[in-house]
């Protein structure tokens, strides 16, 4: 039995959709989910211009539509397959094809973004299950975003240093400016991004290990940690998020800066948050600052942080007297959501205190932060314009600037944040 065949078994809805074998030196398979789409093309051209890894790539595009798509969605759906088959036609060879995929009509209550990711995804399991090649890569692209140049061989660098990588995080930029767009877009894309960046560095300031972006144009994972995690989410939205987050607990997570990808900023109501809703939301209401969490509430996860060791091992007694020193809204947060059963079950099963703070970080992650976001902010806390949140944090993780330096504008204080996050070299 191979890596993946009981995966397989239990967790795929579907059977091959490709017939052809897989190339025995394919490496690495990019899925695109697509859905009422007008310029995968451009997405296809930016892969086939990238530099090539060794050996060879294969793209797996899930054109999906549900039992209630409206038929011009439909319509348009059958344009981008033709399409994708002409382009294939003239332009792919034998160490880059493009498979389009066309699922039947998929239930409305799991229709989105995840179950078409999970079902090209799965294919793509698939492929490497039939070569054994549980260190093969797929790697995770939206229908609307293009790729830099040296894209495949930035990543095959990353995988190639003998340390089995999980997961790599690819470095992305939305586009600011040019003429496919309005200038309310552009501006709406950047005041979104620049929260993106925002509460990353404020994340990885805390103390939090997980602190890493969590778009879906944006990342790679290797194929048995896929396969031992159980698979793609099935989410209408936010199935990047919750994915990349059950991955980022079994270590050996990279960031790519070298690279990167880039996003279209378009408006969406194909999910329920993230760029496109975002960027819609703040064209609509183009007077208003676009607000964001208080840099207060990340100085009381850092706080809460830097005594994690100390609750190993530690006597109901002390778990609560450490719940009591803490920020009010963050103890009250914590004492709603089990904070010291889970310090107890965690002791129960851990011997090392690094195993101990392991554990502890997958109890409290990525999802609970962002539930104390919300509740800190609606009980104790005001939210504030995201450029002077910005500010204040370039202050906080030590990037000060002189007043005549200081940026101040959303482009200017983007570009200082790329410019930082560039620079980094992240990893777990």
């Amino acid at each position: 039995m191979g890596f993946a065949a009981q995966y397989l078994a239990k967790n795929r809805l579907f059977g091959d959709f490709i017939s052809q074998s897989p190339r025995e030196d394919l490496k690495y398979i990019v899925v695109i989910p697509g859905y009422n789409e007008d310029r995968i093309a451009e997405t296809l051209h930016s892969l086939r211009k990238a530099k090539r890894p060794r050996g060879s790539i294969e793209v797996i595009t899930v054109i999906n539509t549900s039992e209630a798509t409206p038929e011009p969605i439909r319509e348009n759906n059958r344009r981008t397959l033709l399409e994708i088959e002409e382009w294939r036609s003239r332009y792919t060879d034998e160490d880059f094809k493009v498979y389009p995929v066309q699922p039947p009509d998929l239930p409305v209550k799991d229709f989105g973004a995840g179950l078409a990711r999970k079902i090209g995804m799965d294919e793509a399991i698939s492929r490497f299950e039939k070569l054994g090649k549980e260190d093969g890569y797929i790697i995770s692209l939206d229908a609307d975003t293009t790729v830099e140049e040296n894209y495949f061989t930035a990543i095959e660098q990353t995988v190639q240093d003998g340390s089995s990588v999980n997961a790599g995080i690819i470095y992305f930029e939305h586009p600011v400016e040019g003429s496919d767009f309005s200038g309310e877009i552009y501006h709406a894309v950047a005041q979104y991004e620049l929260f993106l960046r925002y509460y990353n560095r404020g994340l990885r300031w805390t103390g939090f290990p997980y602190a890493f972006h969590t778009i879906g144009s944006a990342f790679f994972v290797r194929a048995l940690a896929y396969v031992k995690q159980g698979g793609m989410i099935r989410r209408k939205a936010g199935e990047d998020f919750y994915f990349l987050n059950k991955i980022f607990q079994l270590g050996k997570i990279r960031e790519v800066n070298s690279t990167a990808v880039y996003p279209s900023p378009r408006f969406s109501d194909r999910v329920l948050f993230g760029t496109g809703p975002e960027v819609k939301k703040i064209t609509n209401e183009p007077d208003k600052p676009y607000m964001t969490y208080n840099p207060k509430a990340f100085y009381t996860l850092k706080d809460f942080f830097s005594g994690i060791d100390r609750l190993f091992q530690c006597s109901e007694h002390e778990a609560k007297a450490f719940l009591n020193d803490l920020d009010p809204g963050l103890s009250s947060f914590l004492e709603k959501n089990g904070f010291q059963q889970a310090v107890k079950r965690i002791n129960n099963n851990c011997k090392r205190p690094e195993v101990f703070r392991k554990h502890f970080f997958q109890w409290f992650g990525g999802l609970k932060i962002i539930q104390y976001m919300h509740e800190v902010h609606e009980k104790h806390l005001e939210k504030i314009p995201v450029q002077q949140a910005a500010r204040e944090m370039l202050e906080m993780i030590g990037y000060p600037a002189r007043q005549e330096e200081s940026p101040s504008g959303i482009f200017e204080l983007l570009q200082k944040y790329r410019s930082i996050e560039r620079r980094s070299d992240y990893m777990i």
